[in-house]
């Protein structure tokens, strides 16, 4: 008895003092917080996720993947105005700033800067269509975060921007702590103004293990009898209810009892 108790008192406390992971961004401005801080990725109004002129039930508001990766993480913004000429070359471009953020040392004042040709080009899906040079933004933001914390940088999901998009990469706090963005710029030939406030990349928060293919037990196979029966249960769940009457809460709700029925259990 005093061996179970004793187990159980473990586990309690365990629960109770277990830590929650955390994120800190913070500014070496002292004006953005106030002005342009980051914020949740929810935050960000995207007209078609409100309303559709389409029958509401085929609604790009109504995918639970699209649902899930456009509230996921947080949103940098510009932190002030700058301005891209770009001179119809596909490599060069000059930019204007009305403003450079401090890196605390002296003579160290930084704001827009690049990436040469030689370090970029080779990332292009289309060298055509993109700049082969990279837009480096220097924002004020810092972060540091729990030891098990990697944050996954990458362009804002669903945003209809056609100007830039970001570079999708991994922070980890454990080795820098500068936030920096690096911008394939899509517009060739011309002036582009991006306001403070615009929306820059999208920060999603993964654990170090998700990482680390070792830590799953991965196994590749042909589908069972038993893997049949429950893509004809699936199949059943989605389709069984008149689409103009049925909602995504309950397919979702007739799916997720097939799927857990057939969970496996290891």
């Amino acid at each position: 008895m005093a061996v179970k108790m004793t187990t159980l008192c473990k586990k309690l406390f365990g629960y109770f003092s277990k830590k929650k992971q955390f994120i800190r961004f913070y500014s070496i401005d002292e004006g953005t917080p106030t002005l342009f801080p980051i914020v949740k990725s929810s935050s960000l109004s995207r007209s078609y996720l409100t309303q559709s002129e389409y029958d509401d039930t085929l609604s790009s508001k109504n995918c639970p993947g699209i649902k899930k990766i456009v509230s996921a993480g947080w949103l940098v913004p510009a932190p002030a105005d700058f301005a891209i000429q770009t001179n119809g070359d596909g490599v060069s471009f000059d930019y204007g700033e009305p403003y450079r953020f401090s890196k605390v040392t002296p003579g160290m004042d930084s704001y827009v800067s690049s990436h040469t040709r030689i370090q970029t080009e080779m990332l292009l899906n289309d060298p055509t269509t993109t700049l082969k040079t990279v837009v480096k933004i220097e924002t004020p933001w810092r972060v540091e975060a729990s030891d098990d914390t990697l944050l996954l940088i990458m362009p804002v999901a669903y945003n209809n921007e056609n100007r830039f998009y970001a570079a999708s990469g991994i922070l980890d706090p454990k080795y820098g702590h500068v936030l920096n963005i690096q911008l394939f710029w899509k517009v060739l030939d011309g002036k582009t103004i991006i306001k403070a406030g615009t929306p820059l990349c999208q920060i999603i928060p993964i654990s170090r293990k998700a990482l680390t293919t070792s830590s799953y037990d991965v196994i590749m196979d042909l589908a069972t009898e038993i893997d049949k029966l429950k893509e004809r249960e699936f199949n059943y769940a989605s389709t069984c209810a008149f689409l103009s009457n049925d909602s995504l809460s309950s397919r979702l709700t007739r799916v997720i009892s097939v799927l857990n029925k057939y969970k496996t259990k290891r």
